[in-house]
């Protein structure tokens, strides 16, 4: 090769290196507005971790309700609970004075009372408790006759309970004109008796006592005379318990 002659390319050449577009001391292009990066992935990201959650919570009360019905079935087939009977008894009516006074419209009763109510426990193998139990007495389902109350007790399995309630209305008002009929009806004892009776009642097993439930008794609806016939025995009627 002579001196001064350039020198040839060898093959494969292709010129300087085209420098990066990314080199320091270049401008970058944006990215095209169609691309939008994507999104990373969470670590231990799992979407169905509260659906998993509801899914066993709803499980567990399913198990714990058909538990409770389980044990309900059995209980009731085992000791076959059965609501108390009530009964109306004869009552007395020691004192019925009415008091008219000239030129009123109103005059003044005074009235006493011994009313009676057979409660029968009918388990063989629950005993029942009572809480306060209170009676009123009402003639002709509109005048008072007074209300009494006794204490709380417990009714053995197959036991038989009398209770006693005395009643009295002192100077109570009522209309001339029913005072009137009232103590023609009273006489003639077709006035019409009813006790309402108000209570609580739970069960016993062992030492175990469950329930204390409000309970609304009604009896009566019947003449005085009907009542105090040595072979009647009018039935109570429950208005809000049901066993």
């Amino acid at each position: 090769m002579e001196a001064g002659q350039p020198l040839k390319k060898p093959p494969g050449y292709g010129g300087p290196a085209t420098p990066s577009p990314l080199q320091p001391g270049r401008p970058t292009m944006p990215p095209p507005s169609y691309y939008k990066p994507m999104p990373r992935k969470r670590k231990n990201y799992r979407p169905f971790t509260c659906r998993r959650c509801c899914c066993w919570c709803l499980c567990i009360f399913l198990f714990i309700l058909i538990l409770f019905a389980v044990a309900g079935g059995i209980f009731y087939l085992w000791f076959q609970p059965r609501s108390p009977i009530f009964r109306f008894r004869p009552i007395e009516i020691n004192r019925f004075n009415i008091t008219k006074q000239p030129g009123s419209d109103t005059a003044r009763l005074d009235s006493q009372a011994v009313i009676r109510v057979e409660v029968k426990n009918p388990n063989n193998k629950l005993r029942i408790y009572y809480g306060n139990t209170a009676v009123t007495l009402t003639a002709d389902q509109d005048t008072e006759l007074g209300s009494a109350a006794v204490a709380a007790f417990v009714q053995p399995t197959n036991n038989v309970t009398m209770l006693k309630f005395a009643t009295k209305v002192e100077n109570g008002g009522i209309d001339v004109t029913v005072a009137d009929a009232l103590a023609a009806r009273v006489q003639s004892k077709t006035v019409v008796i009813t006790a309402a009776v108000k209570t609580k009642v739970g069960i016993g097993v062992g030492k175990l006592k469950l329930g204390m439930l409000a309970v609304n008794v009604n009896c009566g609806d019947v003449s005085l005379k009907q009542l105090n016939d040595a072979h009647a025995s009018p039935k109570c009627t429950f208005t809000t318990l049901r066993w």
